[in-house]
């Protein structure tokens, strides 16, 4: 059994972490039409993978503890890194107790022999987990769907690639 801080400061995150998803689905939903609706869809399920990884960290049974250490980095480097690049929207709450709270439970986890392994697994897990947001925001940034009548524009931003502007005109997009 993991001590109480542990189990205490996983759970906080776990709820921060779903309180944020459920608004953020709620504000997201009631914004009306968006041309590039993949992107909400995209952050809202990473954030619940987040929490699963969070919560499922938790249990108490022997095949979760050798891959305990690489759930909680995964989750505290994708936490920090989504809190990091929405920080003026959803991403207060994520980087100040959800991302912090996860890397405590994340420092504060048993190290038994064969611990290089799993601090290297944990740092693979978080890299990943960075890479995929990354990946998913980019991806998803890029899908727009335009409206078959009507005129709309607008402009997304690449973390790696450059920037972009589209224009929908009845239904046909340009990218510029």
């Amino acid at each position: 059994m993991e001590r109480l801080l542990i189990r205490v400061t996983s759970l906080v995150a776990f709820a921060i972490v779903l309180a944020t998803d459920i608004l953020y689905v709620g504000l997201i939903g009631s914004q009306g039409q968006d041309f590039q609706p993949y992107v909400p869809r995209f952050v809202a399920s990473y954030l619940a993978v987040m929490a699963g990884l969070i919560v499922i960290a938790l249990l108490p049974r022997p095949e979760i503890f050798a891959i305990r250490l690489p759930m909680r980095a995964a989750a505290a480097g994708g936490l920090l890194a989504l809190g990091f690049l929405a920080a003026f929207s959803i991403g207060l709450p994520l980087v100040i107790a959800a991302g912090v709270l996860t890397t405590v439970a994340l420092t504060r986890t048993s190290r038994r022999p064969g611990s290089a392994l799993r601090r290297l697994a944990g740092l693979g897990a978080a890299l990943l987990a960075i890479g995929l947001l990354v990946a998913g925001l980019e991806i998803t940034g890029r899908l727009i769907v335009c409206p078959e009548t009507g005129t709309g524009s607008g402009t997304g931003s690449g973390i790696v690639t450059s920037g972009y502007s589209y224009e929908c005109n009845q239904g046909s997009l340009r990218i510029h």
